[in-house]
């Protein structure tokens, strides 16, 4: 009994083809081993006069016949009740020719006798020589294509190898250029931040010093004005146009301080929360104090003592 363990021509269930003739048997001719469903534990023997002629990769099978299971298995094998049989590799090197995937260069691990195989070729892919574990084609996908589809990128020219370094370096490349476009990105908006808090600055200084010159306010509190402004430009812009503005030098009574136009004109919408983020408490706690008081039982539900 001679049983083909792969064929060049077919297409197996991960979307490829193994090139026979790219397989290295060194280290399977070694240990033959013919496995159960692919179970390192249930081996069932071994493989003999292992061969490589028109594009197909074929074995005898030599049963253990002292196990029980496995002359079970060796009895549905020569009767026909199992007739399955599947490679278990590591791919080394893959090549796209007209649009045809092939594993050009692999490594033979072991063979199996399988009960339903995938399809004509049946296979399993292994991650590494050394780690031997089974892969999914989900998984097989994950290592060996960019995209989560089986075709390759269209600028992947033909006849070309690709590698698992290769393919790893592609990945790789693609995040790094993802992560220079996250960062410019993050830098454009910290620069345009701050052209917007300087526009905003010039606007509440511009504002500011117009009152002054009109003689709405006094210089001494210049730098008060512009942290009112800046926090509530709408609520000043109104409590200052209702000032009228000096003609002459006023006189000492006749000064307007932003204290007297906090404790009159508080924009309603100015609570505790908002006052304390501008750090405005303090001032209001100075100049205002009912209001402070009002303010502070609204927001603990007692009185300030």
């Amino acid at each position: 009994m001679r049983i083909v363990l792969c064929d060049s021509e077919t297409i197996n269930s991960y979307g490829f083809k193994t090139d026979v003739k790219g397989i290295n048997l060194s280290r399977f001719e070694k240990n033959p081993v013919m496995l159960y469903q692919h179970n390192p534990h249930m081996v069932i023997g071994r493989w003999e006069d292992i061969k490589k002629e028109g594009g197909q990769l074929s074995a005898t099978p030599v049963f253990d016949m002292e196990d029980p299971e496995a002359a079970e298995i060796a009895r549905k094998v020569e009767q026909g009740f199992i007739k399955g049989c599947s490679m278990g590799i590591v791919i080394k090197q893959m090549t796209r020719t007209k649009g045809i995937d092939t594993a050009t260069e692999s490594v033979l691990l072991e063979a199996s006798i399988v009960s339903i195989p995938a399809d004509e070729n049946a296979l399993v892919v292994y991650d590494s020589e050394d780690k031997q574990n089974q892969l999914s084609i989900n998984d097989f996908n994950k290592l060996f294509y960019i995209m989560e589809k089986k075709e390759k990128p269209e600028l992947q020219p033909d006849n070309s190898e690709i590698t698992l370094s290769q393919r790893n370096m592609e990945l790789q490349a693609q995040v790094d250029e993802q992560t220079d476009t996250i960062k410019a990105l993050n830098a454009k908006i910290d620069e345009l931040q701050r052209d917007l808090a300087e526009r905003d600055y010039r606007e509440a200084e511009a504002f500011v010093d117009k009152a002054i010159a009109d003689g709405k306010i006094t210089e001494e509190v210049k730098s008060e004005a512009l942290s009112f402004y800046l926090s509530f430009p709408k609520e000043t812009e109104k409590l200052f146009g209702a000032i009228k503005a000096q003609t002459a030098e006023p006189e000492a009574q006749n000064q307007v301080s932003l204290a007297s136009m906090l404790k009159k004109n508080a924009p309603a919408s100015a609570t505790w929360d908002e006052l304390d983020r501008t750090d405005k408490l303090r001032t209001l706690k100075a100049e205002n104090l009912e209001e402070f008081k009002r303010l502070y039982k609204e927001k603990f539900h007692k009185e300030w003592e």
